[in-house]
């Protein structure tokens, strides 16, 4: 474990996404040092440089990684450039942080996490569900020995028209890698690897859709999900997503990354046995998700990762589990599109 207080941190990608969602926590986790940021477009970089704090700025990442001594770096961009971007990192031995997902193919997403491993080092990728509170709660309440050995996991995930990004051929093959791997991801930190997939697709438009899946994990329970963009007029708006986990005699159910109900297997009161069902259930006031960034997930995972480049904490998402959503993905729609049931490989 390091002595160290501070982990010295850089951002390659001054975006949109990571200005928004993961900059706005640096000042909030105690245990970040930000020395410096890089981004093509200087006007960019100046900016995040001076509203977070940043030290130095830079418009050449080689520069800035041989200048700074660097305890871990965020690679955020769309994923055909962090795939490109994260090498240079990584054959430097140093940990990366990087959005999901880290590559537009399983494949490739595999290629990183291997040469990540080959050079000592670590990548964590931005699974930021893991850390959101009540999916925690969730995960508190299935491991508890009352809950007893999962059986069943389902997910329902909708929006509005997804659209073609990332080079990728189709949208529909686009919401698998860009959106959904999110929701593989969800379901296997609840169920674990996947072993089979059979699914159906069903379209409306080339950007309205709708992927029905039966799934298979490795420990022999199964899965269920249901994901579209067909019931929502607004694609990143209008969003339901619904995860449902079930035990023996007991299941949680968590709604719209905000909403929990537990059902144990024993009731809470024996007033009126025969009157149940009795349900545990979370449902915050305002003021309980008044603080999104760490409500949704995003300053928990930026806190992990600081952490972890200072050897506090360990595990996380990593580069493999972002193979592993990718693979889940890709079974899907080789899947609803001829080849039936699909073995993933372990």
């Amino acid at each position: 474990m390091s002595s160290q207080q501070q982990a010295k941190l850089a951002f390659i990608g001054c975006g949109g996404f990571a200005t928004a969602s993961l900059f706005p926590n640096i000042h909030l986790v105690p245990q970040i040092d930000l020395v410096a940021v890089c981004d093509i477009d200087e006007a960019k970089a100046q900016r995040n440089a001076r509203n977070f704090g940043a030290r130095r700025v830079y418009t050449d990442l080689h520069e800035m990684l041989d200048k700074e001594d660097l305890d871990g770096v965020f690679v955020i961009g769309p994923a055909p450039q962090q795939y490109e971007l994260i090498p240079h990192v990584v054959t430097r031995g140093i940990p990366v942080y990087t959005e999901k997902p880290s590559a537009n193919t399983s494949a490739e997403a595999k290629e990183l996490a291997e040469l990540a491993q080959t050079n000592g080092t670590w990548g964590q990728v931005g699974f930021m569900k893991r850390f959101a509170d009540v999916y925690r709660m969730a995960q508190d309440i299935v491991a508890r020995p009352e809950f007893g050995d999962v059986h069943l996991v389902k997910c329902k995930f909708s929006q509005g028209p997804y659209p073609q990004i990332w080079g990728i051929d189709s949208a529909k093959r686009a919401m698998l890698i860009g959106q959904l791997c999110h929701i593989f991801d969800l379901i296997r930190f609840f169920g674990g690897d996947v072993k089979t997939v059979q699914a159906m697709y069903h379209e409306a438009t080339p950007t309205q859709f709708a992927y029905f899946a039966n799934l298979e994990f490795v420990s022999g329970a199964m899965g269920q999900l249901d994901v579209n963009g067909l019931e929502c007029r607004q694609g990143f708006r209008d969003i339901v997503e619904i995860l449902q986990v079930v035990g023996f005699e007991a299941n949680v159910v968590v709604e719209d990354m905000m909403h929990l109900r537990y059902q144990a297997p024993d009731d809470f009161t024996t007033v009126a046995p025969r009157a149940g069902r009795y349900v545990h259930e979370f449902k915050p006031t305002w003021t309980g998700i008044a603080d999104t960034k760490a409500t949704f997930g995003y300053r928990g995972e930026v806190e992990h990762f600081a952490k972890r480049c200072l050897g506090l904490v360990e595990g996380g998402p990593d580069l493999w589990d972002s193979y592993k959503s990718l693979q889940i993905g890709e079974a899907v729609y080789d899947s609803s599109h001829g080849a039936r049931t699909v073995t993933i490989e372990s």
